[in-house]
């Protein structure tokens, strides 16, 4: 059992040396590697072999005898093909300048035995995997945009970790990848309905944010469990309750007088702008970078799907850009414009008792009620209005090229007609079937 083995690169052929030898007496002992290659490689490592060393030769570089079935038919196999896997990426590592060394070997020797090496082993891990994965993100690119990964998404995978990493202390265990699964499911959603107080629609957020994470370590290579595929790997997540404004509220924000406050006037017209484009706020915070000609907003790329957008400019918007000489809102804070945005629909008189749900400052839960509709307002219930209002009056596609969604599920979340203004259109169209028969003019209604 030879210790040399020659290696053929694109360059020069290339001689490395194995040998094993152990460094206890004590049975059983590990079998341990020496890796060299000159005088530019030497590095030691465990094979995670355990042996008689009373039965290996040093100097053979093998078994001293070699009638023992188990060590013929078992040993010899092992230690024969763990040397041809070391040698093999050795060879592929050596051609590529990548650095050898014992870590290398480590990974090598733990890759073949599928051994992990400490908790930090990311191919074995799921939060080592997922850190690893949050890390490689602020220099990888999304290939839909092709831009690198968003700071506030790699905020959601250190959320994730945060909450697995308590499930771990709560069980004492640290979970490997394999390990999610049916069973994971039933006892994480547990952790989080009951003791984390969750709400169904935080829980499905965390279950599909780990299916996907789970999907990635998959394209990997790394083992996972199939049962991440089964269709009770999933949760029920709880009807949105979501707001939005309707025409006749809009016009009464658009017509409020505000003189009197420059910041609450500042707010009102960058949300009527985003009531009528239907832009995020992220887009809106940029919007002194987009170009108004023509009656249109041209917009090169959107913040988040990095799409071009044309949008026909409102009557309101056109306004707006007339009361302040072709000059546009100052941009404000996220956080500065839910709050000052909740005291202009107050103003406008937005008061109607309306069901939603509110943080709660001790809890920092969302509570389900009714509540003063101004309240429930946010930069959001903007671009779900322009959704909202403008269903059934346009085709959804259009809307669609607009609000830039990529999937028309995806889209009719954003509708949010009431169950009050569906009755009032079957009422209409039932009224004018009633005029039709009696030789009335027939007025189409968009349903």
């Amino acid at each position: 059992m030879s210790g040399f083995y020659y290696l053929w690169t694109s360059k020069l052929l290339v001689m490395a040396n194995i040998k094993f030898f152990c460094k206890k007496r004590t049975n059983p002992a590990n079998l341990n590697i020496r890796f060299y290659h000159g005088r530019e490689i030497d590095c030691n490592a465990q094979s995670h072999i355990l042996i008689d060393p009373n039965l290996w030769s040093k100097k053979m570089q093998n078994f001293k005898s070699l009638t023992d079935p188990k060590i013929k038919e078992e040993y010899l196999p092992l230690i024969t093909d763990l040397k041809n896997e070391i040698i093999t990426k050795f060879n592929l590592s050596y051609s590529k300048g990548e650095i050898i060394n014992s870590q290398w070997l480590k990974n090598i020797i733990s890759e073949y035995n599928k051994r992990p090496n400490g908790e930090d082993d990311y191919r074995f891990f799921f939060v080592a995997f997922i850190k690893q994965y949050a890390k490689d993100s602020e220099t990888r690119l999304n290939p839909n945009t092709g831009k690198v990964i968003s700071f506030r998404t790699i905020q959601k995978y250190h959320t994730v970790i945060k909450v697995l990493e308590e499930f771990e202390k709560e069980k004492n265990s640290i979970l490997k990848i394999t390990d999610i699964n049916l069973n994971f499911h039933k006892q994480f959603t547990s952790f989080l309905k009951v003791k984390k107080k969750y709400s169904n629609t935080v829980i499905e957020k965390n279950i599909s944010t780990i299916k996907g994470f789970v999907k990635e370590a998959k394209s990997y290579g790394y083992d996972t469990s199939a049962e991440v595929e089964n269709k009770k790997f999933t949760f029920r997540r709880d009807e949105p309750i979501d707001t939005y404004l309707n025409i006749k509220e809009i016009d009464l924000i658009f017509n409020l007088d505000l003189s009197h406050s420059e910041s609450l006037d500042n707010v009102r017209d960058i949300f009527i702008i985003g009531l009528w484009t239907g832009l995020r706020i992220s887009d809106l915070k940029r919007i002194n970078q987009f170009l108004f000609k023509n009656n249109t907003i041209v917009i090169s790329e959107t913040e988040k799907t990095g799409a071009k957008v044309e949008i026909p400019i409102h009557p309101q918007v056109k306004q707006i850009l007339e009361k302040r000489n072709g000059a546009l809102p100052k941009i404000i804070s996220s956080q500065k414009f839910n709050e000052y945005i909740k005291e202009v629909c107050k103003l406008a008189g937005i008061t109607e008792l309306t069901l939603g749900n509110i943080k709660n400052p001790k809890t920092n839960r969302k509570e389900k009620g009714y509540y003063p509709k101004y309240q429930l307002i946010s930069s959001h219930t903007a671009r779900r209005s322009f959704a909202t209002n403008h269903y059934g009056k346009l085709p959804d596609n259009t809307i669609m090229a607009i609000t830039t969604h990529k999937s028309h599920t995806q889209f009719m979340k954003y509708i949010k007609t009431t169950q009050e203004e569906h009755l009032e259109k079957v009422a209409k169209l039932w009224e004018q079937e009633n005029e039709l028969k009696n030789g009335k003019p027939n007025l189409r209604v968009s349903i």
